[in-house]
């Protein structure tokens, strides 16, 4: 595997998280009490996955542009 397919897997799973908060995100409107915590916490989770995902992804496809030899 090289590194942009590897950035490429990384923004995939981005994507893919994003559409589960999109698809939690309705439901905070319905939840309450405990249950709603435990959604926060998990829509949390998603995000902060996301987030790391969408880091890496960018690193990893700049690599080449930072070394001067791609």
């Amino acid at each position: 595997m090289t590194i942009d397919e590897l950035a490429n897997e990384y923004e995939q799973q981005y994507r893919i998280l994003c559409a589960k908060m999109d698809g939690l995100r309705p439901l905070l409107n319905i939840y309450t009490g405990e249950d709603l915590v435990v959604l926060r916490r998990k829509i949390k989770i998603y995000y902060n996955m996301a987030c790391e995902c969408k880091s890496l992804s960018s690193l990893l496809s700049s690599y080449y542009e930072e070394d001067g030899n791609g």
